[in-house]
């Protein structure tokens, strides 16, 4: 567990801003405490922004370098002539076929036109593979195949050298291997026999541009009638213009890292002894600037920059690291302490140790990612989210204590900021109190009503008090109120995915076991109608003993309604679904009545994974009896027994576990006593206090509280006050229609009737 929450704290710090360097906490738009002078002599160094905005300044001054290749017009030009000898080869070879096809149709020489197909479509096929040239194109149908009507005047002798003249002037021109978007510079630079000639880049092509000047040529001698014609010409074009203009990037980007270098990182200084800034005065950009520059320079004079002192590319400075790394685990102790006190289960069990982890760790992500990266407001993180999340996941008081460190690590996160931290702790708080006990799905969007006038007063309140102006306050209570908004929403879209992937029971959840509609519960109404009216009474008085003491009320609730579920299994052997006038255990040894009254915490294990009810409420089947004896058939195999020894104690006795949490000890508390009190012949408050006492003392005295972390004052306040109207004895008093007891009632012990079995 200690790993666990190390790595948690780690994977915090990871998120935490590197190499920063901060003497001063303030903003900008704070107002200063005290005046603040300047110790030494420290260069003014320019923002981020600044500093980037300078150097593009300066990288627009560097020309891009390019190599003149001339050798690329001549070669493009040599393989055009060599297409267009091509071209007339193939126009030759085509009529000659054809003239083969008419002799053929004459009757006359056919051996021919086996030859001149052979040639003519042999070659067509090593000129498609030489040139890269789709079959059945326009410039086979133009140029190969095509008719002296669909060519100009002149024929194909007019077409090409045009072509060569539109391609050669175009080189002249000069055409670039890269997009005009690349250059930052007005001019370029080209690099011919050791000496540079500055070009601007408006007098230079892009291919794109070489190749729409082409198509206007090209309309402008042949004209927009031949479309076709057009096209086939236009995709010569597109086929032999190659760019002549060779970028020499290693040489430009040389060039730019010396102009970079060159750029000063500083705009002017600060000498000893100025004042900086007064107290009680705003904080603006250049103040700031002013402050930042003294922190850096006061963590440069105290060395923090020696040569063995590395930059990581994830950690940052070492040292730095390593100090976020203890500074948060400060934070997170105060949390570590409170659940290893008050809340054991949850550092006992990893899952819930790493749902907590990821609960944090998304947090200051979002703080990072919003604030540092985005540089948007701080209350877009959303807290409230995580608030919401742990309460209706643990309980108040984890998400209480688990907010307000986590509240405090995103304000040393972001800078130190109180305000944020005091707001956040604020909110968050609202945000647990509307959803603390949850008993239907609309709380979970009420909270939204909290979160967000809950924001909109700290806000306005904290903001008043460092003299924001409205734009300001405005832009604040914008993210905040987006955020007030999404995060109950977020909240119900997660709880369930993180339910299952975790295994943790809701409020939610509950809500849905503990409608009557419950397959479960529908079968125990319909089989064992007495077993189903004992669960919610137990119900009722679990609910009102869990109340007083501070447990989970609902969860005691609902586990009283599936504790005797595997009663439905044999209804008829349980005292509460049997006639009156009829027991089936009257005909069986004490041995096997025992066996089938123990047998109903395995059917209710079995019934329980069948239907895929939640650990939670699965732990009050079997613990609800705890180790006890069926003391009514121990009893009677003692009586039957010639030799007492002969009865095996074991036998009688339930296989346990004993409750190990304050839920399911008060259900085995009001089972029991809920059990007893309606055998009682004269069910008086007195008789009834009696019982709980002797009970709760029978319970203690067997040990089946040893496991369970509730004490004597619980015991206690559980029996209640009927004055005060706490504990189950209100309930019962409402349950069995007391009267006042006058003076001269009876004061013994409560008779019971004489069952033959228990309840259970």
């Amino acid at each position: 567990m200690v790993l666990l929450c190390i790595l948690i704290v780690v994977t915090i710090a990871l998120l935490f801003p590197k190499n920063t360097y901060r003497v001063f906490h303030y903003k900008i738009n704070d107002i200063t405490s005290s005046s603040i002078i300047a110790p030494f002599d420290f260069p003014i160094l320019k923002s981020d922004r600044e500093l980037e905005t300078d150097r593009l300044e300066a990288l627009k001054q560097v020309p891009f370098f390019f190599k003149q290749d001339k050798n690329i017009a001549e070669q493009q030009i040599r393989l055009l002539n060599k297409f267009i000898s091509d071209i007339d080869k193939l126009r030759t070879l085509k009529n000659k076929y054809d003239e083969s096809r008419k002799t053929t149709e004459r009757r006359e020489n056919s051996g021919s036109v086996l030859l001149d197909s052979t040639a003519y479509f042999g070659t067509l096929k090593t000129f498609y593979s030489q040139y890269k040239i789709d079959r059945n194109s326009l410039i086979e149908k133009i140029f190969i195949a095509g008719t002296e009507s669909e060519l100009p005047p002149g024929g194909s002798g007019t077409i090409f050298p045009a072509l060569k003249k539109i391609i050669g002037d175009l080189y002249s021109l000069q055409i670039l291997d890269v997009p005009k978007t690349d250059i930052l510079s007005g001019k370029i630079a080209l690099r011919n026999n050791g000496e540079e000639l500055f070009i601007p880049v408006e007098q230079v092509l892009t291919l794109e541009e070489a190749w729409t000047r082409a198509k206007q040529s090209l309309q402008q001698r042949f004209g927009m009638d031949q479309i076709n014609l057009l096209s086939a010409s236009y995709d010569i074009i597109v086929n032999f213009l190659k760019p002549n203009l060779i970028s020499l990037s290693d040489v430009t980007d040389s060039r730019q890292k010396e102009a970079i270098a060159k750029v000063p990182i500083s705009k002017g200084v600060v000498l000893e002894n100025e004042k900086i800034v007064d107290a009680n005065t705003k904080i603006t950009p250049e103040i700031f600037q002013k402050l930042t520059s003294l922190s850096k320079e006061r963590a440069k004079q105290v060395n923090l920059q020696k040569p063995w002192r590395i930059n990581l590319p994830l950690l940052g400075d070492p040292l730095i690291f390593l100090g976020q790394i203890i500074f948060i685990g400060i934070i997170f102790s105060f949390f570590w302490a409170f659940l290893y006190v008050y809340r054991p289960e949850a550092i006992s069990n990893p899952k819930l140790l790493i749902l907590i982890g990821i609960t944090f760790v998304i947090q200051t992500l979002c703080a990072a990612l919003f604030v540092e990266h985005l540089e948007i407001s701080e209350y877009a993180i959303p807290v409230t989210l995580a608030a919401m999340t742990m309460t209706i996941l643990f309980d108040s008081r984890i998400a209480l204590v688990g907010t307000g460190t986590l509240c405090l690590i995103l304000g040393a996160q972001i800078g130190g900021n109180v305000n944020f931290v005091i707001n956040s702790l604020f909110v968050s708080t609202l945000a647990i109190y509307s959803v603390r006990q949850l008993r239907k799905r609309s709380q979970v969007f009420q909270s939204l009503i909290f979160i967000v006038l809950g924001y909109g007063v700290s806000i306005v309140v904290t903001e008043s008090l460092r003299f924001a102006t409205l734009a300001e306050v405005l832009d604040k209570l914008l993210y905040a109120t987006t955020n007030g908004v999404l995060a109950p929403f977020l909240t119900y879209g997660i709880i369930g995915f993180l339910e299952t992937i975790f295994g943790i029971t809701t409020d939610l959840s509950l809500l849905e076991l503990a409608d009557f509609n419950h397959p479960l519960l529908k079968l125990l109404s319909r089989e064992a109608t007495g077993t189903f009216t004992h669960c919610v009474t137990v119900g009722n008085l679990a609910e009102a003993a869990a109340d007083t003491i501070g447990a989970n009320a609902l969860l005691a609730r609902v586990g009283s309604y599936y504790h005797d579920i595997g009663k439905v299994t044999k209804p008829e052997y349980f005292i509460e679904n049997q006639a009156f006038d009829y027991n089936r255990h009257d005909k069986l040894t004490p041995n096997l009545s025992a066996i089938i009254i123990i047998n109903h915490v395995k059917e209710g294990i079995r019934l329980a994974n069948e239907y895929k009810l939640p650990q939670a409420i699965l732990d009050f089947i079997p613990s609800h009896h705890g180790t006890t004896r069926v003391e009514y058939f121990y009893n009677k195999a003692l009586e039957q027994a010639e030799d007492t020894a002969e009865v095996n104690e074991s036998d009688f006795r339930y296989p346990g576990p004993k409750p190990r949490t304050r839920e399911t000890g008060i259900v085995m508390i009001c089972e029991t006593i809920e059990a007893v009190c309606r055998t009682l012949d004269k069910p008086s408050i007195s008789n009834i206090e009696k019982v709980i006492d002797s009970m709760i003392a029978k319970r203690l005295k067997e040990g089946q509280f040893d496991e369970c972390p509730l004490t004597l004052a619980d015991l206690t306040k559980i029996k209640g006050n009927l004055k005060e109207g706490t504990g189950i004895l209100p309930i019962l008093k409402g349950i069995h229609h007391l009267r006042v007891e006058y003076p001269g009632q009876e004061n013994g012990l409560p008779e019971t009737k004489n069952d033959a079995t228990e309840s259970d």
